[in-house]
């Protein structure tokens, strides 16, 4: 694949995801559940467990 931001993200996810704004991880953060949901919809078979997990590590976050 030739997307500069997957080749960024699998070369370097932390050098990649520290240089976002917070307001720009949210959005990524959201757009990667709004892509599991629809997929889990659509019968992908290993995409409800990669949301439930998402989920379980975003409810284990401690502020």
């Amino acid at each position: 694949m030739t997307n500069p931001f997957i080749i960024a993200i699998r070369q370097d996810p932390e050098k990649f995801l520290s240089a976002l704004e917070t307001d720009e991880l949210k959005e990524v953060a959201e757009g990667c559940i709004t892509v599991l949901e629809a997929r889990a919809k659509a019968g992908d078979g290993s995409a409800p467990a990669k949301l439930q997990a998402l989920y379980r590590a975003v409810a284990n976050i401690e502020i």
